[in-house]
């Protein structure tokens, strides 16, 4: 996983490098919700601009557990800034993703009560108490993907921007919408 958040990160840097550096870098924080994960997610980015008008993200961005699974992704997208008006600016956004979800499965002896084994066993979902076993079990699967979306920024000053930023990631099997909020601190 950090490998390929360095080579993506890297890929980003040197698509951007190419060309002339008049735009701003920045490093921020998200907090967004996946429909997919049905959950909130906490993030940190980093921007660069190639251009005032074109700019380049990473970010990392990890969905906290629910109902025994949890997401991260690795995303790498480019914006197309339009100002709208004094310190506002509307982006379309295009770019890659790497998603990664995790679900535990099994059943642990843990805290259970041999009645609480034998009710598992009575309802049906295990034959017998061979099945359960001292330690829970889990499964992992990563996919690459594209992102499509669009967001808004708010510059509060010089130094410190808002947005809020809707993008729908297309991934085999696991299409989700995320709506996100964030800062980040330009420099």
């Amino acid at each position: 996983m950090k490998k390929l958040f360095v080579l993506m990160s890297f890929i980003a840097l040197g698509i951007s490098s190419a060309f002339a550096q008049k735009g701003e870098k920045a490093v921020g924080i998200n907090l967004g919700y996946g429909t997919e994960i049905s959950n909130l997610g906490i993030g940190a980015k980093f921007q660069y601009g190639i251009t005032d008008a074109i700019r380049t993200e990473a970010s990392f961005n990890y969905f906290l557990k629910k109902d025994g699974a949890n997401m991260w992704d690795v995303n790498v997208n480019a914006h197309y800034l339009f100002p709208i008006a004094d310190k506002f600016k509307v982006y379309p956004l295009v770019g890659l993703t790497y998603a990664n979800c995790k679900v535990d499965m099994g059943w642990s002896v843990e805290g259970m009560s041999p009645e609480d084994i034998q009710d598992l066993i009575d309802a049906g979902i295990i034959e017998d108490a061979s099945e359960v076993t001292g330690e829970t079990s889990s499964e992992s699967e990563g996919r690459f993907g594209v992102n499509l979306g669009a967001g808004i920024q708010y510059d509060l000053s010089s130094k410190f921007a808002i947005n809020f930023e809707v993008k729908y990631q297309l991934i085999k099997d696991f299409n989700q919408a995320v709506f996100g909020v964030g800062i980040a601190y330009k420099f």
